[in-house]
């Protein structure tokens, strides 16, 4: 749910088989495994395809279909029979399997005793993608105020022709998912989500709860959210950081007034853009700098998402106010590079996911209680939303946006600190679940628990029961640290 990460196009913004592993994997014909490498895990994978049609209205055909990209993670230990996981990405629009490298990390422990399953999102990836990618731009220099949204949506739109946009949506994602658990011959799987797979987690447990033992979801989207209007939580976490600095010796003493400081930098971009010719921060060439107020909020709320880049806000932000932009100019120039970056936003499958099944049920009060902030004004929503007034509409199942209800064990965190899903919508889930626990993490932001609170989190996938798990871990508390000056973080 980054708009940051939207550069593509937003402009800066079963029958038994032995696996080649030794344990017993399901498949059937059409879902053939293979042993393969992924980017960023040393141990071998095993790979496949799976088709399904575009458009579920139709019978599969040539030019109705979707071959669905599927990545297994195998569990170590070979003699487990505990149930795989199945990781839902975020976004929407990351592609599940180019996040392998960073899964097999932080879940290593999990994958002692649990496959991990990974399917590229239909419109993300290798799953028919639609990235919507834009070549040439270059973050410092470019100026999105001379951008022709209506022509740049347009030729969006054009890239994915021959593509049945309202099929890219996220309940027929999930009965991809669906397909590929019963291909796989697993009666049932654990679930992981953070962010927008938090939607996702959701939208399974609503179609198919059946095949769902457990739920872990973090930094939530409960259905009844209108993903989108990030002002008021943009907000919210940028409070919290003032006083945590205050309330850090070095930090106050440093940047005494670092609300005021924001809001002098805010209101001097609006007036007028900062340009300046300057040293570009990761390539040391000569480049035109162009600041607008929309591009340094955007940079600035980005780097709340993570404790460990949040630490140097207050010194940038100070700076900035004193007419030194370097700091942010680093933040914003390090998006710099022509690679497409693991988790980086398949563009056009987000706006059409988020245009026709969030922003199209929005009210005028929802628009007018989200600009009502001084963080980033309507720029807390317009990030995503110009783009909906350009890009095809279709409808969406009736009941797709009602609470959900459940009898499954659902586990849900959410970071004391996210400035973008805040515990008050884990909260909000929580009025309708049935058998389910809500835990903040104290010292956590966006997607902290698997670095976190992994322990219990094994313990809930072993007992599949949410009594007697040990959560101490979500409320231990660290010395805050800040960067304060060029030579040191205190």
């Amino acid at each position: 749910m980054n708009p940051a990460k939207l550069r593509a196009f937003v402009l800066l913004s079963a029958a038994f088989v032995i696996s080649p592993f030794g344990h017993a994997l399901n498949a059937t014909a059409s879902l053939n495994l293979e042993k393969c490498f992924v980017d960023g895990v040393k141990s071998k994978a095993l790979c496949g395809t799976y088709t399904v049609p575009e458009n579920r209205a139709k019978a599969l055909s040539n030019d109705n279909k979707i071959d669905l990209n599927v990545v297994v993670l195998p569990r170590f230990k070979e003699e487990s029979k505990a149930l795989p996981v199945v990781f839902l990405a975020g976004g929407p629009g990351q592609a599940a399997t180019e996040l392998a490298g960073g899964l097999n990390m932080m879940l290593n422990d999990v994958r002692q005793q649990h496959d991990i399953i990974l399917v590229d999102q239909r419109g993300t990836g290798k799953s028919s993608p639609i990235a919507c990618d834009q070549e040439g731009i270059e973050p410092l220099s470019f100026d999105e105020r001379k951008i022709d949204l209506a022509k740049e949506v347009a030729k969006c739109v054009d890239s994915a022709k021959g593509k049945h946009l309202p099929s890219y949506n996220s309940i027929d994602s999930i009965k991809d998912i669906e397909a590929v658990r019963e291909a796989l011959g697993h009666k049932k799987v654990h679930i992981f989500g953070g962010s927008y797979g938090t939607r996702a987690g959701f939208t399974y447990l609503q179609q198919f709860p059946e095949s769902i033992e457990t739920a872990t979801l973090d930094s939530n989207a409960p259905m009844q959210l209108v993903i989108g209007f990030f002002g008021k939580t943009s907000e919210r976490a940028f409070d919290l950081l003032v006083e945590d600095c205050k309330a850090h010796e070095e930090c106050n003493k440093s940047f005494p007034d670092l609300k005021n400081d924001y809001l002098t930098l805010v209101s001097r971009l609006k007036e007028q853009p900062v340009t300046e010719r300057i040293y570009h921060p990761l390539s040391g060439k000569p480049v035109d700098m162009v600041l607008t107020r929309d591009k340094v909020t955007d940079a600035l709320r980005s780097t709340l998402y993570a404790l460990g880049s949040r630490v140097i806000l207050p010194y940038a932000v100070n700076k900035a106010a004193n007419g030194d932009y370097r700091a942010i100019a680093a933040m914003i120039g390090q998006t710099d590079d022509p690679k497409r970056a693991p988790g980086q936003l398949y563009a056009g499958l987000t706006i059409n996911i988020l245009c026709n099944e969030d922003f199209s049920r929005a009210s005028d009060s929802d628009y007018q209680n989200d600009a009502d902030n001084y963080f980033n004004g309507e720029r807390g929503y317009s990030a995503l939303s110009t783009y909906c007034e350009y890009w095809p509409r279709w409808a969406v199942d009736a009941d797709f946006n009602k609470p959900l209800k459940t009898s499954v064990p659902v586990l849900l965190f959410s970071g004391k600190y996210d400035p973008v899903t805040p515990p008050e919508y884990g909260d909000m889930a929580m009025e309708t679940l049935e058998n389910a626990k809500h835990i903040v993490i104290e010292q956590g932001s966006h997607v902290a628990s698997f670095r976190t609170c992994l322990e219990p989190i094994q313990e809930f996938l072993k007992t599949s029961s949410l009594e007697n798990l040990d959560f101490s871990c979500a409320e231990e508390v660290r010395p805050q640290l800040f960067f304060t000056n060029m030579n040191q973080i205190k």
